[in-house]
């Protein structure tokens, strides 16, 4: 465990050490750009850097160092000496220093394109490549060298290990003068595509094996501009528009050259015979009009020859004579009406042909030991001899879609064909003969005709490998109660032996079923367990579903019924509870009015009687009487007589009915003019602010209140309720001591 824990802390320490040497080789690079974990690569592309930033030592392979502003080649790129690919695309350098590679033994790649690069000399050709011993690929396209001609006496570039040269785009209009590739002695590939380029001369190079050209404005080539590159293999000059080779007896010629692509050019003519080695030939999108006779007798290595787009009108039968073996022939796009019975024999190792889009009226009976598959779609083919089939004993595959054939001939026979393709064609019929004698048939595609009537399985009796049969859009009749129809869906259909897609089966007639699928519109026919119910079922069943419904509408009826009773139970209840609740609110109020009232002090015990100040301030009487008892008239003094004295009661109703009206108290007799007779005039003094409190307090204004109470809330109530209160009995009031005076004439406390 101890030298677990010792060797993590080693690894640890070495790693963080390693690490700080990292960050010391590489200085702020890390901090402007974006380096990998390793730190072997770094990004520093489109950052605006004019300057590299310095370094101490580097282990970076590659550098990307693409579109900055540099005008200068960093000088401290001297310090990466293990740098493999290094990207200077998009700069704005005019010069390459002879020392700009110097340490740079390890570099494999360079990228100057889209830099200010205007003559050869400012590269420095002679001695700026030669340390990059191992620099294999040179990209300079982009720049505007022009030209790549004489450079007085020295050679376009030196270098000992460039394999691949890219010119593209650099404006170079000519080729000429001592040969540019001489100090490129291990060059393979040049590029010169998308110049202005009008002719090539003086390239020479024992090492070339690709050029290419493409996109120029070559016109012609010397048939002995290729004498000098013995070792071309690859020549592409696709659009070219001017481009046409030699029909004279000095044709352009390549011993070495095996694929040349000149698709896009204005050729009338193949003219291969300079090329015995041609394996592969582009020769589409041009001009040609027809082929010669032995067009192609020199050309006995030609495997892949592509004639399409062109307006090839005819053929000979001995005009593929010399291809021994060729495999693929494209005549496609073209104008040939007629094709010669022993024209493929002249090519045995022919497997693929493409014969589309052109004028043929029927297949015709052609003959091939080899052909494997032809293309004859979209011709004017409205015909099948019934032998045509018969010279292809090696036919797999026969694509004839999108042509206009009707009928197809009985017991059209091929022992070898397997896949037959003819859709979209106007095919109405077939029969029990029609793919008799075509035993190893394993697909049958017929999209697109004109069948209606349903097959019978009887017609592939003779094909036991058919494992693919297409049958999508047609008229198809669909008839349920014939037999036969279930049986072929069924064939069709069914695994293990599934041959077709039920939802691509659809019936076209009668009306009522258009744009069902087979299945669909017979369902019930061919399942009589499941077909519709019979008019009497119908009856029933409607009948059945109505005394549901109202049975159901009966259920939710009672169910409302029940939930309204519950309602109104409920609500009676509530109802009850708050009478209830009012009740024993109103008895305990009158109670408690009640027992207030017994309690009550008599509002004359509460009034002290008035000091000698007080009653020195007090008004005098008018007349002399023996006591307070005799002042008013005689017959008040009866009344007193009779009763001198009132009750607490008498004075709480008297009270009562005087509400808050002022209290007479005293009564001034005076005399008026008329008649002499007296009037009595009453003298209006209300009691002081403590004497109304305490009226207002007194039982009878609480009496008042109460009642006036009731009324309002009586008024309020619905009037359909009635509330009955069965009154307790009122307890009787306590006796209070009164204090009687003995002698009827002395003044009594109730008297004030």
């Amino acid at each position: 465990m101890v030298r677990l824990l010792a060797s993590i802390c080693l690894l640890l320490t070495t790693s963080s050490a390693l690490g700080a040497t990292f960050d010391t080789w590489l200085g702020n690079l890390c901090f402007v750009c974006t380096c990998s974990t390793d730190q072997t690569t770094v990004d520093c592309s489109g950052r605006g850097l004019t300057e590299l930033p310095d370094v101490v030592d580097s282990q970076v392979k590659k550098l990307n160092l693409s579109n900055n502003e540099f005008s200068v080649f960093p000088e401290n790129l001297q310090k990466f000496y293990t740098l493999t690919t290094l990207d200077f695309s998009g700069n704005r350098l005019s010069e390459l220093p002879e020392n700009a590679l110097q340490n740079l033994t390890a570099l494999e790649l360079l990228n100057l394109s889209r830099n200010y690069f205007e003559s050869w000399m400012s590269l420095n050709p002679n001695d700026a490549f030669l340390p990059a011993t191992n620099l294999k690929i040179l990209d300079l396209s982009h720049n505007k060298f022009k030209t790549m001609g004489n450079l007085a006496n020295q050679e376009l570039i030196v270098s000992s290990s460039i394999e691949t040269l890219i010119l593209e785009q650099c404006e170079i209009v000519s080729i000429h003068g001592r040969s540019p590739l001489a100090g490129l002695i291990s060059l393979k590939v040049l590029r010169l595509n998308n110049n202005p380029l009008l002719r090539i001369q003086s390239l020479i190079s024992s090492t070339l094996k690709t050029l290419e050209v493409s996109n120029c404005a070559l016109s012609t080539i010397n048939h002995n501009e290729l004498m000098y590159l013995p070792s071309l293999v690859y020549l592409k000059m696709s659009h070219n528009y001017r481009l046409e080779l030699s029909a004279t007896a000095h044709n352009l010629f390549s011993d070495s050259l095996k694929y040349l692509d000149i698709s896009y050019c204005n050729v009338l003519q193949p003219n291969l015979q300079g090329f015995p080695n041609l394996r592969k030939a582009v020769l589409n999108h041009n001009m040609i009009r027809s082929l010669r006779s032995k067009e192609f007798l020199n050309n006995t290595k030609l495997e892949y020859l592509d004639l399409s787009y062109n307006n090839i009108g005819s053929l000979k039968s001995d005009t593929f004579r010399g291809l021994g073996t060729i495999k693929y022939l494209d005549l496609s796009w073209n104008e040939i009406a007629t094709i010669p019975e022993d024209t493929l024999l002249e090519m045995p190792s022919l497997t693929q042909m493409k014969l589309s889009r052109n004028y043929l009226t029927n297949v015709g009976h052609l003959k091939s030991m080899s052909l494997t598959v032809l293309d004859m779609s979209s011709c004017e083919i409205h015909s099948i001899g019934k032998d045509s089939l018969e010279g292809l004993q090696s036919l797999v595959d026969l694509d004839l879609s999108r042509n206009l054939i009707s009928h197809i001939p009985d017991s059209i026979s091929s022992n070898t064909l397997k896949y037959l393709n003819l859709n979209y064609n106007r095919i109405s019929f077939i029969n029990n003969y029609t793919f008799f004698m075509l035993p190893r048939l394993i697909g049958l595609s017929v999209i697109g005709n004109r069948f209606t009537t349903i097959w019978k399985r009887a017609y592939f009796e003779s094909n036991p490998y058919l494992e693919r049969l297409d049958l999508g859009d047609n008229m198809w009749r669909c008839d349920c109660s014939d037999g036969n129809m279930f049986d072929f869906y069924e064939f069709v259909t069914l695994e293990p032996n599934k041959k077709e897609e039920s939802f691509n089966l659809i019936c076209n007639s009668p009306i009522n079923i258009i744009g069902q699928t087979w299945l669909e519109a017979c369902y019930f026919v061919w399942n009589p367990a499941e077909k519709t119910p019979n008019p009497d079922s119908l009856i029933w069943f409607i009948t059945i579903m109505i005394i549901g419904l109202a049975l159901c509408l009966l259920i939710v009826n009672c169910v409302k019924r029940s939930m309204q009773r519950r309602l109104a139970t409920i609500q009676a209840e509530r109802e009850r509870q708050v009478e209830e609740a009012r009740d024993r609110l109103r008895q305990l109020r009158i109670r408690a009015e009640q027992e207030a009232l017994a309690s009550t002090p008599d509002p004359r015990d509460l009034i002290p009687p008035p000091s000698y100040d007080d009653a020195l301030s007090m008004p005098k009487l008018n007349a002399s009487c023996r006591s307070l008892n005799e002042t008013g008239s005689g017959k008040t003094k009866r009344r007193r007589g009779r009763r001198k004295t009132k009750s607490s009661g008498d004075l709480l109703e008297e009270t009562e009915r005087n509400g808050d009206l002022p209290v007479m108290d005293d009564v001034e007799l005076s005399e008026t003019s008329d008649g002499g007779r007296r009037q009595r005039r009453r003298r209006i003094n209300r009691y002081g602010s403590h004497e109304v409190a305490e009226l207002e307090q007194s039982p009878g204004a609480r009496r008042r209140r109460l009642s006036e109470y009731n009324v309002d809330y009586a008024s309020q109530t619905d009037d359909s309720v009635t509330m009955e209160v069965q009154a307790e009995l009122e307890r009787p009031l306590r006796p209070r001591n009164r204090r009687y005076s003995t002698d009827d004439n002395e003044l009594r406390e109730s008297d004030f």
